[in-house]
C-alpha cells in the first residue's frame, strides 16, 4: 500500500510541475516575456564645464536618445568627475527633450571635499513612446559666488524593447 500511496503522490508532483512549467511557458509566448530586447544608449564627453550658483539649471553637454515603442520607465546613469567649493553642493535633474526638468531620485550629486571625487547618478524616467533625447542638468546650490565643476562624463540610458 505504501508503494501505491507514493506512486500517486510522485505522478500527482509530476502533473503539477508540468502544469507549473506550461503556464510560465505560456505566459511567456503570449506577452509576459516580451521585453526581450534591451535598448543601450550612450554618451561620453572628456570636456570640463564650469557652473556658478547664480546660472541655476544649465544642460550638461550630454545626451542620448531613447526609442519607445510604448510609454515605459528608462534607466538613466550619469557619472562624471566632479569637484565643488566649500558650503556648496552640485544638484543634478533631468530633462526629457523640451519638458520640465525633472527631480527624479537623489538630486544631490557632490558636496566640497579637498580634491575631486567621482560621482555617479542613476534615476529611472517615464519616457512616453516614441524617440526622445534625454539631457541631465545641473545647478549650484549655494550663496551667489560658489562655483562647481564637473569633467570626464558618462550618460547611459537603458530601455526594454518589444
Amino acid at each position: 500500500m505504501k508503494l501505491d500511496s507514493m506512486k500517486r503522490r510522485i505522478t500527482a508532483a509530476g502533473l503539477v510541475a508540468a502544469s507549473v512549467l506550461a503556464g510560465v511557458g505560456a505566459t511567456t509566448a503570449l506577452g509576459g516575456g516580451r521585453m526581450t530586447k534591451t535598448q543601450n544608449e550612450k554618451s561620453y564627453k572628456l570636456d570640463v564645464a564650469s557652473n556658478t550658483a547664480v546660472n541655476g539649471w544649465r544642460a550638461v553637454n550630454s545626451a542620448v536618445r531613447v526609442q519607445n515603442n510604448v510609454s515605459r520607465y528608462v534607466v538613466v546613469n550619469f557619472n562624471a568627475d566632479a569637484g565643488v567649493d566649500s558650503l556648496a553642493e552640485i544638484r543634478l535633474a533631468y530633462r526629457v527633450d523640451a519638458g520640465p526638468i525633472q527631480i527624479a531620485g537623489a538630486q544631490n550629486f557632490a558636496n566640497h571635499t579637498e580634491y575631486w571625487q567621482t560621482r555617479h547618478s542613476m534615476v529611472v524616467l517615464s519616457v512616453p513612446a516614441g524617440t526622445h533625447t534625454i539631457r541631465p542638468y545641473w545647478r549650484i546650490s549655494g550663496s551667489p559666488g560658489k562655483n562647481g565643476v564637473i569633467a570626464s562624463r558618462c550618460l547611459t540610458a537603458e530601455a526594454y524593447t518589444h
